[in-house]
């Protein structure tokens, strides 16, 4: 009786075990891959487990689980049917917008949340960039308090912060982008966004002034974006038609699906538009491959693959007579010749993030692209080719035992770039003889370090230092008797950063920092008006000083962020026209950037309302005080004046209403101060406000098909104002000088989107 006893005990024991369910994974952010601390995977009754600082979980059971729960504070639950489960789960979660200060944020590496970040950056989350008509991105960056977006066309555009950038002449220069950690920046410092179009984009993170170290310490900032993802094991096909005024049409076509091993999506956008101006036809298209591979549980592997076509005519800016009379024609000699650029464009990258230890974790990234293009100018014909190559990479180390030195992050970037550009007499728009044949070869690499470390349970200070060494060679290869070629290489330029940010309540923070920048100066201001290297040019610096705050207010509905700055710059970096296409750089001067920018966001409705899924009103201000210290320019001493091409105020307002039944409704203002156009403070902009509308239906029938169909207007009350200027502006002969780009008058759009769910 006792071996009987002795024996069937065992059997239930043994029994019991092999029947325990065994389950590990990881519950990570799905934009950006850190994981959550602290979700909670809830199954059975009042059974659970709770992730660690990295996000990974293991659950026994001594009973099978059929079905899991996945929820934390600032994300969206997520409920998963699990059937024979047997591998590692790689469970990503989406944001819930509404629980702003509790958004990861991945601009300086570590976990940290915006409501704990001691630097000025602004989250944009999905419902943000996807709040107008999904054409151009410029109405999403206008809305960034401290960002001004210049629109001469969909091609053309000019990006400041903080007043930076503002000189460039018809591109956005000295501030650094990246999507997905590839550059979107090269050599000189030249930027270009508006070829990403909004279809493939989740979320982004804008860092104002120098701040961000690990990205090169650029003294406007630095703008990061991150690519659209499935939703966990979810497959889908989905298309997207877009008809509008003057011509608009823009299709996306999309196919998507992620699972535990990957996420992967492939996005094809095509885009046309006539424009509202002479000359101003515009046709782009793109295919992107996007991937993350999960080959491990410690592992992840991305990759991204984009090629981009365009062809887009030129109507350029026109003087003020003809913006006064008729807004709608083009520059007279660029309608006249029927100028246009024709463009190929490729970027690609492969990173790879590997958890090494607990404490200690590296992601590496190579990256290249190409461009070549073709533009037809009234005064010449220009061919230009560029290819570039390289990589990215981090090693961080977290002390999770030690409070004072939690973190530390050492890394570098490398870039190389071949630009070569040559220029041909327009013979009645066919390429006539060689007037020029160049090729600039551009180096960089930035060293970069930065820690954090806690003082007090409440007070963080975090310190940053970025080493940056550029080299340009110039190669003059036209058959003449004169040989241009140089070589232009400025001193490694050494920037720190010293931040603190107090924790004053559980839910509001003060942020004090000071960080310094630098700006390389572009192709046109490192030549002599003879073509030459000019080694006396000198990178644009500045100390920037900055005190913030923000919280989260009357049970975390109302949302503000305020920030403070004060920034001084030398050596000021001055594109001098020369001639209808040569311009010549110097330093002329100092500037002082003083600002302040505040932004608010207030639930207007609680989550236990039935009606609304949300409504929130929205809001940001940026007042603007940039004078020149010091600025002679030739003869002229323009030292007190205002500085050119910045309004002295930016102001946002708007709401955002979203039903159960699937209404949706978005009205926002824009209005944009009057800017000075000239350095002699004599010409300025008018002030303008523009009202967008957009209203939509959005439903999920069977669980399969989802809906989404929108109209909108923009410019509601048909404004006329100049959506960019062209900065000193000079007339030659008896013209007037062309200072406006005129913006798009009343128009409208709408939508229709249909998403297939395989799963």
């Amino acid at each position: 009786m006792k071996i009987t006893f002795t024996s069937l005990f065992c059997l239930f024991s043994l029994i019991s075990f092999v029947s325990k369910a065994q389950i590990k994974g990881k519950v990570f952010d799905l934009a950006n891959n850190q994981g959550i601390t602290g979700a909670t995977i809830t199954f059975g009754k009042n059974e659970g487990a709770v992730t660690n600082e990295d996000g990974y979980f293991s659950i026994e059971a001594t009973q099978n689980i059929d079905s899991i729960t996945i929820s934390s504070l600032g994300y969206i639950s997520q409920q998963l049917a699990l059937k024979n489960q047997t591998s590692f789960l790689q469970i990503g979660l989406e944001e819930n917008v509404k629980e702003i200060s509790e958004v990861l944020i991945t601009a300086f590496r570590g976990k940290q949340k915006l409501l704990n970040i001691p630097a000025a950056v602004t989250f944009i989350s999905p419902a943000e960039l996807h709040r107008d008509d999904d054409v151009n991105i410029a109405p999403v960056l206008n809305r960034v308090p401290g960002v001004y977006m210049h629109i001469g066309a969909y091609n053309t555009n000019r990006i400041t912060i903080r007043g930076i950038g503002a000189r460039s002449l018809y591109s956005t220069a000295k501030v650094r982008a990246y999507l997905n950690e590839i550059p979107l920046t090269n050599g000189i410092g030249e930027t270009t966004l508006e070829d990403i179009d909004m279809s493939l984009l989740s979320r982004m993170e804008v860092i104002k002034g120098p701040a961000a170290s690990e990205y090169g310490a650029g003294l406007g900032g630095t703008i990061l974006m991150q690519t659209a993802k499935s939703p966990y094991r979810r497959t889908s096909l989905s298309s997207q038609l877009t008809v509008g005024s003057y011509g608009l049409y823009r299709n996306t076509n999309a196919f998507k699906t992620g699972n535990d091993k990957a996420n992967i999506s492939v996005v094809h956008n095509l885009m046309h538009s006539d424009g509202f101006r002479e000359n101003n036809q515009y046709d782009r298209q793109s295919i992107t491959s996007l991937a993350e591979f999960y080959a491990g549980e410690n592992t992840t592997v991305n990759v991204l693959a984009s090629v981009i076509d365009l062809k887009a005519y030129i109507p350029s800016s026109i003087d003020s007579a003809t913006f006064a009379g008729n807004p709608k024609a083009a520059a007279a000699n660029w309608g006249g010749t029927r100028g246009f650029e024709d463009s190929q464009k490729g970027i690609f990258g492969v990173a790879l993030h590997q958890r090494i230890s607990d404490n200690f974790s590296n992601s590496t990234s190579v990256f290249s692209g190409f461009r070549n293009a073709y533009e037809l100018r009234p005064f010449n014909i220009l061919r230009e080719g560029n290819t570039n190559f390289g990589g990215r990479t981090s090693f961080s180390f977290i002390n999770k035992d030690l409070s004072f030195i939690p973190e530390v992050t050492l890394g570098a970037e490398f870039y190389n770039e071949r630009y070569a550009w040559q220029t041909y007499e327009n013979n009645e728009r066919e390429t006539g003889a060689a007037l020029s044949d160049n090729e600039e070869l551009r180096k960089y690499y930035n060293l970069f370090l930065k820690t954090s470390f806690r003082i007090t349970n409440k007070l963080q200070a975090t310190a940053g230092l970025n080493l940056n060494k550029s080299t340009y060679d110039y190669i003059d290869y036209f058959a003449d008797d004169v040989d241009l070629s140089g070589k232009y290489e400025f001193e490694a330029i050494l920037s720190p950063r010293l931040a603190f940010n107090y924790q004053w309540k559980e839910n509001i923070t003060f942020y004090a920092g000071v960080s310094h920048g630098f700006s390389p100066p572009t192709l046109e201001e490192t030549l002599t008006p003879e073509g030459q290297i000019n080694p006396e040019i000198q990178p644009e610096r500045g100390m920037n000083y900055e005190l913030g705050n923000r919280g989260s207010l009357l049970n975390n509905r109302l949302f503000y962020d305020i920030t403070a700055y004060s920034m001084r710059i030398k050596d000021l970096l001055v594109a001098r026209r020369t001639a209808a296409d040569a311009y010549v750089g110097v330093n002329a001067g100092k500037t002082t950037h003083n600002g302040l920018e505040a932004s608010l966001q207030y639930q207007l409705v609680s989550s236990e309302n039935k009606l609304f899924k949300q409504a929130s009103i929205f809001s940001s201000l940026a007042l603007n005080d940039y004078v020149f210290d010091e600025f002679v320019d030739e003869t002229n001493d323009y030292s007190g004046n205002e500085l050119t091409g910045v309004p002295k105020s930016v102001f946002n307002a708007g709401v955002d209403v979203e039903m159960y039944m699937g209404l949706y409704v978005n009205i926002n203002l824009l209005s944009v101060g009057s800017m000075p156009i000239t350095d002699n403070n004599a010409v300025y902009s008018d002030a303008y406000k523009v009202v967008n509308s957009k209203i939509g239906y959005k439903k999920l029938f069977f669980s399969k098909l989802e809906l989404d169909v929108y109209a909108g207007v923009n410019n509601l009350f048909d404004e006329k104002y100049a959506s960019m200027i062209s900065v000193n502006a000079t007339g030659f002969g008896a013209s007037l000088p062309r200072y406006y780009y005129p913006g798009f008058p009343r128009n409208y759009y709408t939508s229709v989107s249909l998403k297939y769910f395989f799963n």
